[in-house]
């Protein structure tokens, strides 16, 4: 990745982006496709950022990756000024304790943590059971004298995430929260800037979607307005090489072994065929990752749409999804990146879809 591409990706990570919330990150990413020429910007009504190259083709392809992330919204103030929230996504409880969050409140951010009680107040049993199994067990404190002090900072229904940020780590990998699934959509916006002028045999529509985390909301309604033949998602995918005893369950998915193509009753055969051939040509290692039934990404919202799409998947291997310290390999993106621009300019204007008809 170049110093620019890197710079895009850090930036965006560093926005909050909570589902339902995804603006400042959309308008980002608009910004770096103005900048590179990209045709056909939008946002629609329910946030999405569209693109276009190549509108006037027959062939019409989506590739779709969603901005929005985990995140919480502010559910009640107590009169201590004490903030409770509820979860946006698939927020996983126990890890919250001792967390720090950053609220998008009335004048700006507004930064607190989920607070925990001393181990020297807690009897042996209670010890045990430290970590929160509900949201509503544990308070965030912002440092509000009072209930009138906290809503002079923050309203009932302000977005927030965890405060963490990006972290460096070895063999060019890194740590983040909410790289599921900013990295999708990064990797498509970067895939219509390197395209943006070039000869492609299909018309070209890019999604940043919103809401995925709450159920598909952005992918369906832009591929119901798109209505494409083809839709390609980019996603994350579970990475199992540090939790071994989620092979049996999600395959031998590893961090830095490349891309991961979804494999199952979902995702098209042809399409599948024509990333793997494109994969073997261009040198691309890509893993292969079987999903016996629909899987809760965009791709599946895709291929129910109207009268369906074909669809594959890419994802990027990533570990601890769904926390502060989700890591991922920056080559991984780079090489679903190359992999995703070689196989939009293999596509041909003539390309069946169809099974054998009778």
């Amino acid at each position: 990745m170049d110093k620019e591409t890197l710079s895009l990706l850090k930036n965006l990570v560093a926005l909050p982006t909570p589902t339902g919330f995804e603006s400042a990150g959309m308008s980002l990413l608009a910004t770096h496709l103005r900048a590179a020429a990209v045709p056909g910007l939008k946002i629609d009504v329910h946030g999405n950022l569209h693109a276009c190259l190549n509108p006037e083709a027959p062939l019409r392809v989506m590739i779709e990756g969603h901005c929005d992330e985990i995140g919480f919204l502010v559910q009640y103030i107590d009169d201590d000024g004490f903030l409770y929230m509820s979860p946006l996504g698939g927020v996983t409880i126990p890890l919250l304790a001792a967390e720090r969050i950053a609220i998008q409140g009335k004048n700006g951010p507004v930064y607190g943590v989920f607070g925990v009680r001393p181990p020297h107040l807690l009897s042996a049993k209670e010890r045990e059971k430290i970590a929160p199994k509900e949201i509503r067990e544990i308070a965030v404190d912002i440092g509000a004298k009072n209930r009138a002090d906290a809503l002079e900072r923050v309203d009932l229904g302000c977005p927030a995430v965890v405060a963490a940020g990006w972290l460096d780590l070895a063999n060019n990998r890194v740590a983040c929260r909410g790289f599921d699934n900013r990295i999708g959509a990064f990797v498509v916006t970067e895939a219509m800037r390197r395209l943006a002028g070039e000869h492609l045999n299909v018309a070209l529509h890019m999604v940043a979607s919103v809401q995925e985390e709450v159920g598909l909301v952005g992918g369906t309604t832009a591929a119901y307005d798109l209505n494409p033949h083809i839709g390609i998602c980019v996603d994350v995918t579970f990475a199992t090489d540090a939790q071994k005893e989620d092979r049996k369950i999600a395959g031998d998915i590893r961090v830095g072994a490349g891309p991961v193509l979804g494999i199952g009753p979902t995702y098209h055969t042809a399409l599948n065929t024509l990333v793997t051939e494109t994969g073997n040509t261009q040198n691309i290692p890509l893993q292969r990752q079987v999903r016996c039934r629909g899987t809760g990404t965009c791709a599946w919202a895709m291929r129910l749409s109207r009268s369906g799409a074909a669809v594959a998947q890419l994802s990027i291997p990533l570990r601890y999804m769904h926390s502060p310290v989700e890591i991922l390999s920056l080559d991984d993106a780079a090489q679903t990146i190359d992999l995703l621009c070689a196989t939009l300019r293999n596509i041909p204007a003539d390309l069946d879809l169809y099974p054998k008809q009778p």
